[in-house]
């Protein structure tokens, strides 16, 4: 039988009134400073795949990274902004601009869902809108499935009694979304099959599988969102078989399986994991397992001891401040971006050890909620260890789970005992309370305000530059007209807009291949791509060579080597650019121009490879 949930708030409350105080001071400042900062290769690739299509090239066929299904979310915004604008120019300001008014309603709808957990709810939807932005204002891969599956965890935990076949038909909708932006969870969904099957197996041999949990593995449930899901991925999938997406998919899918993304799976996860481990400091991260493995043991007993519990907590409370503060005076102690790009990668490791602390102390049973927490830390772990982010992506839903449990602990551990105590014992109970609730914010507070204030927007391009500047240059042409970044940066961009237009005017209208890690070039110059993806590293020269063989229409008449890391970047090394030469002389020839930010190649020769037979 699952838990009574809390009941809703009837008529305007305090409540109500804070959280709208506080969604709008969150959303003036994310529109203020919307213009800082050019950010990293991320956000411009986000539009790349959208661009394509607009060229009529193909998802799959003529782009090969596993990332790429979250990018027809962006299809409709792209194609109103270019017809309306005449072109790319200023998209990416735009399109800050369009995900900052999306979060603030996404704010209002999760408030909206929590609010009879009051000012818990207030902090959930603040914390998950706040931070789900990142660095990137834009619709990706760790922004709309997350959204897509807090939503999805919304309607089942706050839904009273059974959730009507509307719903739970919309929850498909949106779980179709979650998994087309981030094809790894489809492997949750089949978790939750397996699960509901064996459940429905037991059952017809008289056992019972996870009791509690009986309307989340109801097997009417599990069809009805799955129908929801199918109505999306029936139509998608026939869109993608008459695009003629599948194009030389065969021949093609070696390729596609050794992407830098693929790559990943699973292999970063531990040690990064251990990278972490460190950076927050062993004491705190130790002090944090031995907290979560005596909760755990805590649980198996039969009886209940209040002040270990509050023992527990405490210790698992502290922890998770001290790492935080810690790590984030390593942080605001230096400059260097490497320390910067840890701390905004390892930001969640923490939080995932404490996460699981209130629920197993708690004595009250709120198996939806559980399951809310569980489906966060199995998205985190798909797509953390598909991704070079560690455990930041799945962070949110814990965090909102996390702190909905806390709406229903933290009244536990202020419970009267059922005897009298003295007045010492009074004072140190009391105190004991406010300690835990201080340790208790401070983490979150230090977690949510680093990552508002130092990662989505920095006063500084600290995740950009090895050496910090201000912001003091206004860009006023190409993608990222509009936005204020440091004079070096502006500089550099000019001067690689520059050899664009001369590539624009020799190309005319065929394709045209940048071999860097540079996607605002593609948005710039509009042109087809001569690269398999605009995700592109100098170094991946075989795997250019085999796409030119499969798709000869997508052969490029000119090559840009910019000379400059990441397009904007310190400038690469002699060496490099050598090697970059190199690397590309034994599959394309042709006559070589110093430009002002780059080499530009007009083509006279390619040599694709055979597939199957790689050159070194």
């Amino acid at each position: 039988m699952l838990q009574q949930r809390k009941k809703p708030l009837s008529g305007f409350t305090y409540y109500d009134l804070a959280a709208i105080a506080l969604g709008v001071l969150l959303f003036v400042f994310f529109a203020v400073t919307a213009k800082n900062g050019v950010s990293a290769p991320d956000e411009s690739f986000y539009f790349t795949v959208t661009q394509r299509l607009a060229l009529g090239e193909k998802l799959i066929a003529d782009e090969w990274n596993i990332a790429q299904l979250v990018h027809l979310l962006n299809v409709l915004p792209y194609f109103a902004y270019t017809r309306i604008a005449g072109g790319t120019e200023g998209i990416i300001l735009f399109m800050r601009y369009l995900f900052i008014a999306v979060d603030a309603i996404f704010y209002a709808y999760v408030y909206l869902r929590l609010r009879r957990y009051k000012l818990w709810g207030v902090a959930a939807a603040l914390s998950f809108c706040g931070v789900i932005l990142q660095t990137i204002f834009s619709i990706t891969y760790f922004t709309a499935a997350p959204m897509a599956v807090l939503a999805f965890c919304l309607i089942l935990l706050t839904t009273e009694g059974e959730v009507n076949r509307p719903r739970l038909l919309f929850c498909g909708v949106l779980l179709a979304c979650a998994i087309l932006a981030e094809p790894y969870l489809i492997a949750g969904f089949g978790v939750w099959f397996v699960t509901v099957t064996a459940r429905q197996i037991l059952q017809k041999k008289r056992r019972s599988l996870l009791p509690a949990y009986g309307f989340l593995l109801d097997a009417r449930v599990f069809y009805h969102v799955t129908l929801g899901a199918v109505a999306v991925f029936v139509p998608f999938m026939a869109y993608m078989i008459i695009g003629g997406s599948f194009a030389q998919f065969p021949r093609a899918f070696p390729y596609l399986a050794s992407g830098a993304e693929l790559g990943l799976l699973g292999s970063v996860l531990l040690r990064k994991s251990m990278d972490a481990a460190r950076f927050f400091g062993f004491p705190f991260v130790i002090c944090g397992l031995l907290a979560l493995v005596g909760a755990a043991v805590y649980r198996c007993r039969k009886k209940e001891d209040a002040r270990f519990k509050k023992i527990l907590f405490l210790c698992a409370s502290a922890a998770l401040a001290g790492g935080y503060i810690c790590a984030g005076i390593r942080a605001l102690g230096t400059k260097e971006m490497n320390v910067w790009v840890a701390f905004a990668e390892y930001h969640n490791f923490s939080f995932l050890l404490f996460s699981p602390v209130p629920f197993l102390l708690s004595e009250k049973k709120n198996p939806r909620l559980t399951a809310f927490w569980a489906a966060g830390a199995v998205f985190g772990l798909l797509v953390d260890a598909s991704s070079a982010v560690i455990l930041g992506a799945g962070g949110g839903l814990m965090r909102t789970a996390c702190l909905l449990k806390l709406a229903e602990f933290i009244p536990e551990l202020r419970e009267e005992p059922k005897k009298k105590t003295a007045k010492r014992g009074d004072i140190l109970k009391k105190g004991t309370a406010v300690l835990l609730a201080a340790c208790a914010a401070a983490a979150i507070v230090w977690h949510g305000g680093y990552v508002l204030c130092e990662t989505v927007y920095k006063p500084v391009e600290k995740l950009f530059q090895h050496v910090p500047g201000p912001l003091t240059a206004e860009i006023e042409k190409g993608p990222y007209k509009g936005l204020k970044t440091t004079p070096e940066i502006a500089d550099v961009y000019l001067r690689t807009l520059a050899d664009l237009d001369r590539i624009k005017e020799t190309a005319g209208g065929r394709p045209v291949a940048v071999l860097d890690l540079a996607p605002y070039t593609n948005l710039y110059m509009d042109l087809p791509y001569g690269t398999y993806t605009a995700w592109f590293e100098y170094y991946e020269t075989e795997r250019l060579a085999a796409f030119w063989t499969l798709r000869p229409e997508r052969q490029p008449v000119c090559i840009y080597l910019p000379f400059y890391d990441k397009g904007l970047l310190e400038p690469y090394s002699d060496e490099i650019m050598q090697l970059k030469l190199d690397l590309l002389q034994p599959y394309a020839e042709g006559e070589i121009i110093t430009g002002e930010a780059g080499y530009i190649i007009n083509v006279t020769e390619l040599h694709p490879m055979e597939i199957g037979e790689g050159r070194h």
